[in-house]
């Protein structure tokens, strides 16, 4: 899904490291192909199995590879004492409920639009950071919330959703919902004074896991009766969820880390809804109109203009 809903590092760059290499930019680029095609593979996904289920399996499947890397990385699985509850908040909502909540929007949604939608977390991360972060605005903060908040009404236009159609105004209503919960975790993420001692593997596997093990009762219990089709296809995206889009690319991602500052990182990282809008349209037949690319060229400039504001 929206893949980037982990810890972050800390800001900033590694002492004695000079900057980022082409190794660097070729792993971002790993990231941002293989998170953006996720999407379209999620949607594949999801004829064979329930949303809820799928996002349990992911999580419990990624938490475990996690784990298995754990010797190999030398972190440990339990974070410090202090911090074991206000990161599994943090997981919860910007893990589980986002996951959970895009996978549910994302059965009646195609997967481009999906994943444009999930990635306007930044326009609902102004307000939240004000209010409940102590961050101020700025004008360029406020110039990419209303870029990305215009984009987000021009995808909801008549032309573009049948405002007749319940089922797609919920599910576009859900994608907003899991973007505005990652956006609500990564607030309260930032505002922890001191920030957090845990290394950031701890941090993954524990958010990870405690997500899994919250959603797998929820799937239990709203999809129970829906049978699950074990086709190649839904063991090959779990498999790539497991093993390349959580295993593969967070060790990317953390290692672009110790070469440049987050925010840089997660500009390129702003690709992939991009990306996963041209696989659907390639792969999945997914309409590129007009208003959908004014839509995503507002929103994609709403973005990057809010990661390049000074905090």
């Amino acid at each position: 899904m929206a893949d980037q809903a982990v810890p972050r590092a800390a800001e900033g760059r590694r002492p004695g490291v000079t900057g980022p290499g082409a190794v660097v930019y070729a792993q971002l680029a790993g990231i941002v192909l293989f998170w953006g095609a996720n999407w379209p593979l999620m949607k594949t996904a999801l004829s064979d199995i329930g949303p809820l289920t799928f996002c349990a399996l992911r999580m419990i499947g990624a938490a475990a590879v996690v784990a298995v890397l754990s010797p190999l990385l030398k972190f440990p699985l339990l974070p410090r004492r202090g911090e074991r509850w206000p990161l599994a908040l943090v997981g919860l909502l910007q893990i589980a409920a986002m996951m959970d909540f895009g996978a549910v929007g994302l059965r009646v949604v195609p997967p481009g639009r999906a994943s444009v939608l999930a990635y306007t977390m930044q326009m609902w991360a102004l307000p939240l950071g004000v209010l409940l972060a102590g961050e101020r605005f700025t004008g360029q903060r406020v110039a990419g919330a209303l870029l990305a908040f215009a984009g987000v009404l021009v995808f909801f236009n008549p032309a573009l959703v049948d405002w007749g159609n319940g089922a797609a105004l919920v599910g576009n209503g859900l994608l907003l919902t899991s973007a505005f919960c990652w956006a609500l975790g990564a607030t309260f993420y930032r505002r922890r004074a001191g920030g957090w001692r845990t290394p950031f593997w701890t941090q993954t596997f524990w958010q990870i896991a405690l997500s899994g093990a919250v959603t797998a009762p929820l799937a239990l219990a709203a999809e129970h009766a829906r049978p699950i089709h074990w086709t190649p296809a839904l063991g090959t995206v779990l498999a790539f969820n497991w093993l390349v889009a959580t295993g593969l690319c967070y060790w990317w991602w953390s290692k672009s880390l110790t070469a440049m500052p987050a925010a840089q990182a997660g500009q390129i990282v702003c690709l992939v809804p991009i990306t996963a809008l041209v696989l659907s349209a390639l792969f999945m037949g997914e309409p590129l109109s007009v208003g959908v690319l004014a839509a995503v060229a507002l929103i994609g400039a709403g973005i990057v203009t809010t990661m390049r504001a000074p905090r």
